[in-house]
């Protein structure tokens, strides 16, 4: 990949802003994301890659290709994982976000027919008989009072031997709050980038507990809720109906 696909380095918040306006996925954010992603959430590489293998294995299992939703799918980073990891021509993976500089960007990254780029909000889509469908960090972005609904809306387009990987930032203690700002500073972010960041993201990325995660996945109908990753406070969780 080279450097214009790829992304430059995130300098956002390397000088004192006057007014730390909320965070928006703009095509600011869009052109340093894989940078600030990877520097700012513990095992976001090794998530991302272990999506399309958990994807790979579940094929197998099906003894079939398989149709995919990337919910939220920013630059295309876990889209481009699953086409890794399901070589076969008939996978299918439908690659959603309602950031037209993401969606723009994933378009030029990512060229495979298997794939099909929307812009949309993911509230609004539309879609049934999934076999994997994939939130990588996005639902602690949607409104708390829309977040059941969005799972209830996945539930509803899954296929009933389907599943859904989860991937967010939850509640932790003092302690793990400091390891990740220290997991930021090892990633070259100064305390200024750290403190301006938090503010921007204060309103706009609102998380949850693992418990209310794991009730709220049982009530949109998703019987079996397993933690398979978790880094400090960052968890990764597979749900099944």
């Amino acid at each position: 990949m080279n450097k214009e696909a790829s992304g430059s380095s995130d300098q956002l918040y390397a000088e004192k802003l006057a007014t730390v306006r909320d965070f928006t996925f703009n095509e600011a954010v869009t052109k340093v994301f894989n940078d600030m992603v990877r520097r700012s959430v513990p095992g976001y590489e090794a998530v991302v890659e272990l999506i399309g293998v958990i994807a790979a294995a579940h094929s197998r299992s099906l003894k079939r290709p398989i149709h995919c939703v990337d919910l939220g799918c920013s630059r295309g980073a876990v889209t481009q994982s699953l086409l890794n990891q399901l070589p076969n021509p008939s996978t299918r993976i439908v690659a959603i976000d309602n950031s037209d500089a993401m969606i723009q960007a994933a378009r030029k990254e990512i060229t495979d027919k298997r794939v099909t780029f929307v812009t949309e909000d993911i509230l609004q889509s539309d879609f049934k008989n999934a076999d994997v469908v994939v939130m990588n960090l996005v639902l602690q972005f949607i409104d708390q009072y829309d977040r059941s609904k969005m799972l209830k809306k996945i539930r509803r387009g899954l296929r009933d031997d389907g599943l859904l990987i989860l991937t967010e930032k939850i509640h932790a203690d003092t302690e793990f709050v400091e390891y990740h700002h220290s997991f930021k500073r090892s990633r070259g972010y100064s305390e200024l980038e750290i403190t301006q960041k938090r503010d921007a993201l204060e309103k706009v990325m609102v998380i949850d507990s693992l418990e209310t995660h794991q009730t709220r996945l049982n009530n949109a109908g998703f019987s079996q809720v397993t933690v398979w990753f978790q880094l400090l406070n960052w968890i990764s969780l597979i749900a099944r109906p």
